[in-house]
């Protein structure tokens, strides 16, 4: 199935939920109301919830797809007078940080863990020695 056949189906579906749904909103009497659902009525009801979630479904992977395409946002390293948005990736101190939300100018990473996350931690640099020292 295609996705036009399938959008094809889901506008099909939602429009029979729609003449479903007017009926259902009408006024029934209280024998009407005390009848047993028919089977139709049921098919009617399982293909009305079935559009509805379909839809959600359909909604929900666009927006998936739209998060997967953006990727991670690295800017460099961290500056103390930029503002960062949620998801922003810098590096600090040698370690890679995440921001949790929008961060203002001046909240550094590793002092507001409400604003950054600790993606991958650094090591302290090596110290070198100067050149023509021995090591102790």
């Amino acid at each position: 199935m295609t996705d036009t056949d399938a959008d094809d189906h889901l506008a099909i579906i939602a429009a029979r939920t729609e003449e479903i749904r007017t009926g259902l909103d009408g006024n029934f009497t209280e024998q009407q109301l005390q009848r047993p659902v028919s089977r139709r009525m049921v098919h009617a009801l399982i293909a009305a919830t079935t559009a509805s979630t379909a839809a959600k479904l359909k909604a929900l992977s666009a927006r998936v797809e739209a998060l997967e395409e953006g990727g991670i946002k690295y800017l460099g390293n961290y500056q103390r007078a930029c503002c960062y948005a949620k998801g922003d990736a810098i590096t600090h101190s040698g370690s890679l940080w995440i921001a949790l939300k929008a961060v203002p100018e001046g909240s550094a990473p590793g002092n507001d863990p409400a604003c950054w996350q600790l993606a991958a931690k650094g090591h302290k640099p090596v110290k070198r020695a100067p050149a023509g020292s021995t090591p102790a």
